[in-house]
């Protein structure tokens, strides 16, 4: 059950890090309107993102815990609560723009990026080596 988490959590990094780039890449290219596919990858990032969350909450009711970490509860917001927030804050962003709705969801999905990651550094340990590990 923990290794779904764990394949969700990693789909979730590339999927936000996929966005994150792209839209650096429409904006250095100058490209002024968000294409279609960009919109369908956000749509699935935040599908899969609730997904991952509803399954995280399900683990932790059934009495999965992240065990052996000081300040482990970092992980269930960071986990959860901080994503979400800057997927939606990325998303009014993006509506807020007439043109470039891109360069506000890129904005989200690096702040979700981030977040993200210290979920799983929270629930892993602090080196490269522990995170590794974590994922294998």
């Amino acid at each position: 059950m923990t290794s779904i988490h764990r394949i969700l959590g990693t789909i979730i990094i590339v999927l936000f890090l996929l966005l994150m780039f792209w839209g650096v890449i429409l904006r250095l290219a100058g490209r002024r309107d968000t294409p279609v596919a960009f919109w369908a990858v956000q749509h699935w990032t935040e599908n899969v993102l609730i997904v991952q969350t509803v399954f995280g909450l399900v683990m932790l009711l059934i009495g999965y815990r992240v065990t052996g970490r000081p300040l482990i509860w970092f992980h269930y917001l960071y986990g959860s609560l901080f994503p979400l927030i800057a997927v939606i804050g990325g998303r009014i962003a993006a509506l807020r723009r007439e043109q470039r709705e891109y360069v506000g969801l890129a904005w989200g999905a690096f702040i979700a990026t981030a977040l993200t990651m210290r979920a799983v550094q929270t629930a892993c340990g602090n080196s490269f080596a522990e995170i590794a590990a974590c994922f294998t």
